[in-house]
């Protein structure tokens, strides 16, 4: 009751955020980078000391803030640039700060905001698509989402209910590959019917989409896992009851929004 009361509750959040406008989808995101990116720097342990976690958020923080503010067109472009100035600031805050594997920290740091970080900020591409003129829509993120949760979904119950081939048992014993393909198959069948409940993509960019979750999501889910199994800890947190963290919920998605811009940039849309 407590797992699926928490999942509605996420649910209407992350929907209601979506439908709401582009600052509302903005602020809530921005929080769920910051909320990830500091579980991240937990599972790491003592790699990050506190002044680095913290150079860390505030980096990531502005990275979010610029991709939306040049993504829905409040300034040009050419304020990308000013991401190019991190690593220096990085590099020379590092001189002031007495650590016997600085290094190891820098790396993880850095780690931190490309895992995390990024994908997030690709977001903001998709809900200003040059396809409808760089006007915010919220179709896009909504129907790649919708595609995650009902392949988590599949993946779940056909895994429960026929999964007896592990998928990657060193990492993680629970997933089955005939899990992946319930999954997979679901998810199929439900972006065959997206292109008439949410529009914008042809059915075939649908589609398309439907396996670059399939495929990358469980990536995603597995290479979280195995931060997870190094740090040696079941959940990234315990904000989401029933869930874990903000990570464990975001964990697919890392990995599919980063591939899903690629299809689509490339395709124009």
């Amino acid at each position: 009751m407590t797992r699926t009361a928490s999942g509605i509750v996420y649910l209407i959040i992350i929907i209601g955020s979506l439908i709401l406008g582009k600052y509302f989808f903005g602020a809530l995101f921005l929080l769920i980078g910051v909320l990830a990116l500091a579980e991240f720097y937990k599972l790491t342990g003592n790699t990050v000391n506190v002044q680095g976690r913290i150079l860390g958020i505030l980096a990531a923080s502005f990275i979010y803030i610029l991709s939306f503010l040049v993504t829905s067109q409040s300034v040009g472009y050419e304020w990308l640039s000013l991401i190019a100035i991190l690593p220096v600031l990085f590099l020379i805050a590092a001189l002031y700060v007495q650590k016997s594997d600085l290094i190891k920290s820098l790396s993880v740091n850095f780690l931190g905001i490309i895992y995390v970080i990024l994908p997030l900020s690709l977001l903001n591409y998709l809900v200003f698509p040059a396809g409808h003129n760089y006007v915010y829509t919220h179709r896009i993120v909504l129907g790649i989402f919708t595609l995650v949760w009902i392949n988590d979904t599949g993946a779940y119950l056909f895994g429960i209910m026929l999964g007896r081939h592990k998928l990657l048992p060193r990492v993680s014993p629970k997933k089955s590959w005939e899990g992946l393909m319930g999954g997979t198959l679901l998810t199929l069948i439900a972006a065959f019917w997206m292109d008439t409940l949410m529009g914008i993509l042809t059915q075939i960019n649908w589609m398309v989409l439907a396996i670059i979750v399939s495929v990358f999501g469980v990536f995603g889910d597995l290479t979280e896992s195995m931060i997870k199994r190094n740090a040696g800890m079941k959940d990234s947190g315990s904000i989401m009851p029933g869930h874990g963290g903000v990570l464990d919920r975001f964990d697919s998605l890392l990995f599919v929004v980063p591939v899903s811009f690629i299809y689509l940039i490339v395709n124009g849309l």
